[in-house]
């Protein structure tokens, strides 16, 4: 069987390492989620440059310079995986590759995965339900979101993903308890 590359997209606080965590537990995937994988360089980076390690959003340093070096390294490290036949759960948001029609046409060429099945599973939730679950988990990143609530939101209106020859699935993960089985007959490979 071909392994899966799951995009696994939404914003933060949408739940996306709680199902990513989950799938890779139920199936024996991968699991790599760009916060963990990059998160220390990043901020060291980050403050080399002047910068507090958590200011990311507005900052074009780490727009500009940071932000493709932490990707690049992620599916570097999913390639790794899906090259020895093991399905990825890649946790990252990938905003700032939306715009970018041949994405994974690109990544296909770049990495050999004509042998990999690659799908985008969008998490997204109710904006009140998001702003709450974001307060609640109290995380400094996620500070100057909340402060700039409205520009948050409109942002993430903005961004859709574009990605052709792929297939995006759309999984509402709204209710206060995520229900596997409600994603299971979404999936591909739970049949």
């Amino acid at each position: 069987m071909k392994p899966y590359a799951i995009f696994l997209i939404g914003s933060a606080g949408s739940g996306k390492s709680t199902i990513g965590k989950r799938l890779a537990t139920e199936y024996n995937f991968c699991y790599l989620d760009k916060d963990m994988v990059c998160n220390i360089f990043t901020g060291m980076l980050l403050e080399a440059k002047g910068y507090s390690p958590h200011e990311r959003d507005g900052n074009p340093f780490y727009s500009e310079v940071v932000m493709d070096a932490e990707y690049t390294t992620l599916l570097h490290i999913a390639n790794d995986n899906l090259q020895l036949g093991r399905s990825v759960v890649l946790d990252a948001p990938f905003l700032g590759y939306f715009s970018k029609r041949d994405y994974i046409r690109q990544l296909t060429a770049k990495y050999g995965w004509e042998h990999v099945t690659p799908f985008v599973l969008e998490v997204h939730v109710d904006f009140d339900v998001l702003k709450q679950r974001m307060a609640a988990r109290g995380l400094q990143r996620d500070q100057w979101k909340i402060d700039h609530w409205q520009t948050f939101v409109e942002g993430i209106q903005s961004k859709r993903c574009l990605w052709e020859e792929i297939e995006i699935i759309s999984f509402d993960n709204s209710p206060e308890e995520f229900e596997l089985s409600r994603l299971q007959k979404l999936l591909p490979f739970s049949g």
